[in-house]
């Protein structure tokens, strides 16, 4: 052995070949989620590895199932991620309801279901939601071992060190208070679990095949019943040092606006979420039921309305340039029923001072609607668990956009 040699070596060229294999099987995984379908050629550029290297790893992804080669034209190919075997369950714990899927990529399925409860209720916690797993499993013709993992978003932020709903929000699910979510649940259910705010895994979604796709940097903000943010930075959910971080919806833009549920007051939520928009309505002869009617009412030129969804636009753009100035993203994505309202709400973004102060610092970044819908925190937990388990789908099937509804699940799987 050639001494000198061997000690020019960087640390990373001195691993074992078997780490150093993982860490490149790793990179281009990566690169084939953040791309999208991509070419041989283009992998070697964007990892950086040799062509060689590339073809190696992708031939034994072909082997394993977790990649294909389609041909495109006569001369060129394109290697795209494939879950030909998977099976994930994916549910979404909201305040007054419980959203559940399951994702067959071995039939090609998908089953799910949805239980409302009155918002507040102490009978919906662990008990609720390892019933529905395994009753959504069954009812789909899944075993337990036939699941790669549980995904559970959170209509709460999660504590990274306790893995428990953050004190503060812990009134909004009390079923839940002190409770580790994912390691209670792996432990009753014996499969692997992942737990996260819905945002963060609504964020996940639309950056691995919605508006995020190809930005290395990326804010997601959902905007319905509640607020919520989540962070993609270098192709990872950002959490932050308490696993706290995108909290979006609880900066304050004014220290004297209305007292927000986490203690402080003029939060962003306050001036957009849905429930404080319907109360600026009520005395405009133009009251609504829902975020949704607001928009379809401002759609049809209802101008008490279409004045609440400009004035949300215009705390989202001071809301979005202030966070812009932080931490930069190329792409902010809103979603979530505000996100309806389309050119009502963008071109009032656009509109906020602070936004045309932010343009000229940052003329790239692009504020855009998401393109996943309802069900983008699903989704975010069905690619949570694809990656957690060294897999992934490059294009989204159309079956996975596809569900198909059972009703009373719990019920008929104690019956059986």
């Amino acid at each position: 052995m050639n001494h000198g040699e061997d000690a020019g070596k960087s640390a990373h060229d001195r691993r074992p070949p078997s780490v150093a294999r993982r860490g490149s099987v790793q990179r281009v995984l990566e690169v084939l989620r953040l791309d999208g379908p991509s070419s041989q050629a283009a992998l070697a550029r964007r990892t950086g590895l040799s062509r060689a290297t590339v073809n190696a790893i992708v031939k034994g992804l072909r082997d394993e199932g977790v990649a294909e080669v389609r041909p495109v034209n006569g001369r060129e190919s394109l290697v795209a991620l494939v879950s030909s075997n998977a099976a994930v369950v994916a549910v979404q714990v909201n305040v007054g309801s419980l959203r559940a899927a399951v994702f067959d990529f071995g039939r090609m399925t998908r089953l799910d279901t949805e239980i409302p409860y009155a918002e507040g209720s102490e009978d919906v916690g662990i008990a609720l939601v390892s019933d529905t797993v395994m009753a959504l499993a069954a009812r789909a013709g899944l075993g337990p071992e036939e699941l790669a993992g549980v995904a559970v978003a959170m209509q709460a932020p999660i504590a990274r060190a306790t893995g428990t709903i953050a004190s503060w929000a812990q009134l909004q699910l009390p079923a839940w208070t002190d409770v580790p979510i994912a390691d209670t649940l792996a432990e009753r259910l014996g499969i692997p679990v992942i737990a996260d705010n819905d945002a963060n895994l609504a964020a996940l979604a639309e950056w691995t095949w919605g508006a995020g796709r190809g930005a290395a940097d990326f804010l997601y903000v959902m905007c319905a019943a509640g607020v919520g943010g989540g962070f993609v930075i270098d192709g990872k959910i950002y959490r932050g040092g308490d696993g706290l971080a995108g909290e979006i919806g609880h900066m304050v833009l004014e220290s004297h606006g209305p007292v927000c549920f986490c203690g402080s007051r003029g939060c962003l939520t306050t001036f957009v979420s849905e429930k404080f928009l319907l109360l600026a309505l009520e005395d405009s002869g133009s009251s609504r039921k829902s975020l949704k009617e607001i928009v379809a009412a401002a759609r049809r030129g209802d101008p008490a309305c279409r004045r609440v969804l400009y004035e949300a636009g215009r705390h989202l753009g001071r809301a979005f340039a202030n966070t812009a100035k932080l931490m930069a993203p190329s792409v902010i994505a809103v979603g979530g029923a505000l996100s309806e309202a389309g050119p009502l709400l963008f071109e009032s973004i656009e509109s906020s001072v602070e936004v045309h102060s932010l343009r000229a610092v940052s003329p790239s970044i692009r504020f855009v609607p998401a393109r996943l819908g309802d069900d983008t925190a699903l989704l975010g937990g069905l690619a949570a668990v694809l990656a957690d388990a060294g897999q992934g789908v490059s294009t989204l099937p159309e079956w996975v956009r596809q569900p198909a509804t059972v009703r009373d699940v719990n019920s008929q799987a104690r019956n059986r």
